[in-house]
């Protein structure tokens, strides 16, 4: 059991100052669990993400009254995946040993996050050598989203053994972190029949509720410089992968040209330029469809809220390997959201099980305009589903309530938590 003689060791390639979202996240726990009298190591990267601080940082610092500290070895700005696999390769094999052959102050306990996609396994062996226990959180499923993508075959070698190897890291495990129900599920079936799935806890991720908060457009000065003040704006924030269904959105903007609808999508992402050439070629660039790049941190509380509805969507195929993190930050928003999912996805349960906007399949591009003639025809349906998401954001997805969580969770708390 973790307590105030434990020191709990929580390895990340992100932490503050980098602003990927798992950066955010795993900050915002180490600064909660800290301020709950845990004694709290952080191991992590350099900045080297999107619009992140890219000033080296020192090798030991103290961020918070949390002990940081980060590899020694170049890491590269995340521009393209080549990029990215060198920046897994060398902060996976780093942490390893620099966790091999460090000296801890007292127990130790880890805790580890899913990506790199390497690092769940470094970090089994690590705590299977060292006698430590440890909690792995999951924000991705590995292999299984490579997998999904194409990059591996499901029944090559490399993606059996990589499998293989996975199930005994929830296997050993003292606890599981999953995202969802969906998750949990697939979790179960990847562990092996050997696993105690009770190991499992569901503990969603979150957003600050004091940093985005509702705001009406017309008084938004986003809104008004980006002029969006007076079209119904379908608004989407956030990395432009390969895993975001973002075609169908665009298609069916094509269906708008000569109305009064926007669609803004902000961010950067592998799959951006894709994208960019899609709405040129059905001539909406520009006009119906609008591109930004990721804004300065201290505008999110306004670009985040300068729509009509808020945009959360996922790769088909991709049932259980992840739940968007954007799906708490357009709750947070107080915006209906046009969810393109799976019916059975656990952001699908979330916002159609709680009224908060509508669920429309991946590829469904009549729906999808479907959806948003619904909205255009029906103020009412849109302040109350935007309601209702605020609403049930503020019960389930805060910081301190998942923070919470996770502290019950390494004193050996029990109960589930989230929706």
């Amino acid at each position: 059991m973790a307590d105030s003689e434990t020191e709990v060791v929580l390895v990340t390639e992100y932490f503050h100052p980098d602003t990927a979202t798992t950066g955010q996240l795993m900050t915002d726990l180490a600064e909660g669990l800290q301020e709950r009298e845990l004694d709290m190591t952080v191991y992590t990267g350099q900045p080297n993400y999107h619009s992140g601080d890219n000033d080296k940082q020192p090798r030991v610092a103290t961020h918070d009254g949390v002990l940081v500290k980060r590899i020694r070895a170049p890491q590269l700005r995340q521009s393209s995946l080549m990029r990215r696999l060198f920046n897994w390769t060398i902060f996976t094999t780093w942490m390893f040993f620099a966790l091999l052959i460090s000296r801890p102050r007292r127990d130790r306990e880890l805790v580890f996050v899913s990506n790199p996609p390497m690092l769940p396994l470094a970090m089994w062996l690590v705590a299977k050598i060292r006698r430590w226990e440890y909690t792995y959180i999951v924000h991705d499923l590995y292999p299984d989203q490579p997998v999904e993508l194409g990059y591996m075959d499901e029944e090559g070698v490399p993606a059996r053994i990589w499998a293989k190897l996975h199930e005994k890291t929830f296997q050993d495990a003292k606890h599981i972190v999953s995202l969802g129900p969906v998750m949990k599920e697939r979790i179960t079936r990847n562990a092996g029949q050997n696993f105690d799935p009770s190991k499992i806890e569901i503990i969603h991720n979150w957003e600050d509720e004091e940093f985005i908060e509702p705001m009406d457009k017309e008084d938004n000065w986003f809104s008004e410089e980006h002029d969006l003040v007076d079209p119904f704006t379908i608004l989407y924030s956030g990395n432009i992968g390969e895993f975001h269904d973002l075609e169908t959105v665009v298609k069916a903007a094509a269906e708008f040209e000569d109305e009064n609808v926007q669609v803004l999508i902000i961010g950067e992402g592998d799959n951006k330029e894709t994208i960019v050439r899609l709405a040129e070629r059905l001539g909406v660039r520009g006009d119906t469809v609008k591109f930004l790049p990721y804004q300065d941190w201290d505008d999110l509380p306004y670009s985040l809220t300068s729509g009509d509805v808020s945009v959360v969507t996922v790769r088909e195929g991709f049932e259980g390997i992840c739940v968007s993190s954007k799906l708490y930050t357009a709750m947070a928003a107080g915006t209906p959201i046009l969810c393109i999912s799976q019916p059975r996805d656990d952001e699908a349960r979330i916002v159609e099980g709680n009224e908060s906007g509508i669920q429309v399949s991946q590829e469904d591009v009549d729906g999808v305009v479907k959806a948003i003639e619904t909205w255009r025809n029906n103020p009412d349906l849109v302040q109350d589903q935007g309601q209702n998401a605020r609403t049930v954001f503020e019960e389930n997805f805060t910081k301190d309530q998942s923070v919470d969580a996770y502290y019950e969770l390494l004193m050996e708390g029990t109960g589930s938590h989230g929706s």
